[in-house]
């Protein structure tokens, strides 16, 4: 067996335009309700980890030391989904069967951690993308992932949360403050600036008016028999070029 972590980051993102997910409380709540070292200790095997939110320690001087996922604390999201006048009614959860490494039942306990906070999230599997995007008011949380190609955030916080990002795109979610300082990000040469910009935005997109939360990091696994001479890539892809084999 080959493998191991790669790049890319697990999420689930809001539509926050699902009446039960107008309330920032709400999402907040689901925040604080999961377990991630739990995923990672059961599915995973301890085989990934959860990172400090959507950032890369290459990064470099970009990095923002000390953030961390929202902590797993059942309490508070059951204080918050109370505040929140939140009523029972069902929050539709889209996903895809296993495009993602163990995603149905990373799913399947994800609804009964929500459960345990207090909120009916439902599965509705889904065949394709163009079901998992379709604009529908049904349209509530779905599965995600999230990959960082260049070495500063505006590669992944900007590019896929941001105002031309994918999830504004689709019209699940938007919040003026994150569009005025994503263009910030984009456009300063002020590294320390820079810095707290994307800080903020971190605040904004998994603290305050969540977009998304992380999950965990991603990793691939391949199994070979151990007389072929071929290294797995630290990537989704299959490298199967001629310089790869006798590696």
């Amino acid at each position: 067996m080959q493998g191991g972590t790669i790049p890319n980051h697990r999420i689930t993102a809001f539509d926050k335009n699902h009446a039960p997910l107008r309330d920032p409380r709400v999402r907040q709540a689901m925040t604080h309700a999961i377990d991630r070292k739990m995923i990672v200790d059961t599915l995973w095997e301890g085989r990934t980890r959860v990172p400090a939110g959507l950032q890369w320690e290459f990064y470099g001087d970009m990095f923002i030391p000390g953030w961390t996922v929202p902590e797993f604390d059942l309490a508070r999201a059951r204080e918050l989904v109370k505040a929140s006048g939140y009523k029972g009614d069902p929050i539709t959860y889209r996903l895809l069967n296993n495009y993602y490494t163990n995603q149905t039942f990373t799913a399947q306990a994800l609804v009964e951690m929500w459960r345990q906070a207090g909120l009916n999230v439902q599965i509705a599997m889904k065949e394709n993308w163009t079901q998992i995007f379709e604009r529908t008011p049904e349209r509530g949380i779905r599965d995600w992932s999230n990959s960082a190609v260049f070495n500063d955030p505006v590669s992944s916080i900007v590019s896929q949360h941001g105002p031309n990002g994918e999830q504004q795109q689709y019209g699940e979610w938007t919040n003026e403050e994150m569009n005025r300082l994503s263009l910030e990000l984009e456009t300063s040469t002020d590294r320390p600036r820079r810095q707290q910009v994307f800080a903020r935005l971190l605040q904004i997109a998994e603290r305050e008016d969540p977009a998304y939360t992380v999950l965990h990091q991603n990793a691939t696994f391949t199994a070979k028999r151990k007389d072929i001479r071929w290294k797995a890539a630290p990537s989704f892809a299959m490298d199967f070029r001629a310089a790869n084999w006798g590696a």
